[in-house]
């Protein structure tokens, strides 16, 4: 049974009494530095002193407002679109820095980005050691996370895809055999260090030869050089290479698997169950107004489109 069916009271007070921004102007849709400057100056007049009376909460989440900030782990490293660094003006943007702010201005606190992790394990680390509220990175769900954590609903799905170095497939296979030759691959594929997709390939790859790296980057210069035979990420990640690559459509074959998921998820510590059901009754609202918007291809349009 979900905990906000037992207890429908205290969640309707926490969205109720915190202070809810403004809606976002809808006339004219906002780009992605526009949405976070509104959000942050929305947060910045939040006040920590916003509630009278904190002891009517659950532990993790008056221990949020009591301390008046939230604090949001991230990567290190950029994960455009879901948080990025402004090419002009160096602020932190993307879909992940929305959400937060969202949650913060939702709460009455102040959001605060804590990006010391170098691995998006080292993520998960950040709300073991307590050093973080919620985990909000791109962060896919795995079991072996989730022995660490507790994730919330996902907010978005992606299909797990391969992009593959065609004229190095050319050397073993033809084409028309693809989808055989996938499935038994047997070939180097290269993913990210320390990032779920070495988890994915082991398991749905189990002939292959892992390749790891630091960076997507890497992964892809290895893939275009002819070192590895296919890069393995999410279908969003693909996308941008075809979309950033004018050659990629020639050199390289995307790949969707359709039947494995990618489900990207925040994550809060063991012992916060109450902050974990709030976050999924927010993100239950959270997709009702944005289910459109957060799909690949249209965040990917969105956050490296022309326009």
């Amino acid at each position: 049974m979900k905990i906000y069916h037992v207890i429908p009271g205290l969640l309707t007070v926490l969205f109720l009494s915190c202070g809810v921004p403004e809606d976002l102007p809808t006339d004219v849709p906002l780009s992605p530095l526009e949405t976070v400057r509104y959000l942050a100056a929305e947060n910045g007049r939040v006040s920590s002193s916003a509630q009278a009376d904190n002891g009517q909460y659950p532990g993790e989440i008056r221990a949020i407002l009591d301390k008046g900030y939230i604090v949001f782990a991230m990567t290190a490293a950029d994960q455009k679109p879901f948080f990025y660094r402004e090419e002009y003006t160096g602020e932190l943007i993307g879909v992940d820095v929305e959400l937060g702010y969202e949650i913060a201005n939702l709460l009455g606190v102040r959001a605060v980005f804590n990006r010391d992790a170098a691995s998006f394990d080292g993520v998960v680390t950040k709300i073991v050691n307590k050093e973080a509220d919620i985990a909000l990175s791109k962060l896919s769900r795995t079991t072996r996370r989730a022995e660490l954590v507790r994730y919330t609903d996902p907010y978005i799905v992606f299909r797990q895809a391969l992009l593959v170095n065609r004229l190095e497939l050319t050397k073993i296979t033809l084409e028309d055999k693809l989808p055989y030759f996938i499935k038994h691959f047997d070939g180097r594929i290269g993913v990210v260090k320390n990032s779920s997709y070495v988890g994915y390939a082991e398991m749905n790859f189990p002939g292959a030869h892992i390749e790891t790296y630091d960076t997507w980057e890497q992964t892809i210069d290895a893939l275009f050089g002819g070192t590895v035979l296919a890069a393995y990420r999410d279908e969003g990640e693909i996308l941008i290479i075809n979309t950033l690559r004018e050659d990629a459509s020639i050199l390289m074959k995307p790949v969707f698997i359709n039947d494995k998921r990618d489900p990207i998820a925040m994550a809060v510590a063991s012992d916060a169950p109450l902050l974990q059901e709030w976050l999924n009754v927010f993100l239950e609202e959270y997709l009702l107004q944005n289910k459109r918007e957060l799909t690949p291809a249209q965040i990917v349009e969105r956050h490296f489109g022309d326009g």
